[in-house]
């Protein structure tokens, strides 16, 4: 008395699985960039426009995975962006020596950063939603 299986519906499942979760991957830094470049457009208009060069030089670096997390850098290239974000101190006096103030940081990245933090679980349910649609799941 034999025995025998047909593997080949365990097979395409598995086949299935492996080319959803890729394409999840795609969707998910997809998903975080756009939320990136909505965290850029929120910042612009907050970043003061002297000679607009500091306003212009906001873009978006690299979505890179760090253990189970994605992270995406933000970044603007200017050497005194930092100093315009958190603040900083005025100099003055002889040998510019002295501090003679303090600019209060405008905070126009954290800000912005803040206000996306707030609205992502809901524009990621409504993306995962139509994410998992396109693939033939409908779970609402």
């Amino acid at each position: 008395m034999g025995f025998s299986c047909d593997f080949k519906e365990l097979k395409n499942y598995t086949i299935a699985t492996k080319a959803f979760a890729d394409d999840f991957n795609y969707f998910l830094r997809n998903f975080l960039g756009e939320m990136a470049n909505r965290v850029i457009a929120k910042t612009k208009p907050r970043t003061p426009k002297d000679t607009g060069a500091l306003r212009s030089a906001w873009q978006l670096g690299n979505i890179s995975g760090v253990g189970k997390n994605l992270e995406i850098e933000i970044l603007n290239p200017m050497e005194y962006a930092t100093d315009i974000e958190y603040g900083h101190r005025i100099m003055g006096g002889v040998g510019r020596s002295i501090e003679i103030g303090w600019y209060e940081g405008r905070f126009m990245l954290k800000i912005s950063i803040d206000e996306v933090k707030a609205e992502m679980p809901s524009r990621y349910r409504n993306a995962f939603y139509n994410f998992c649609k396109e693939k033939g799941i409908d779970w609402r």
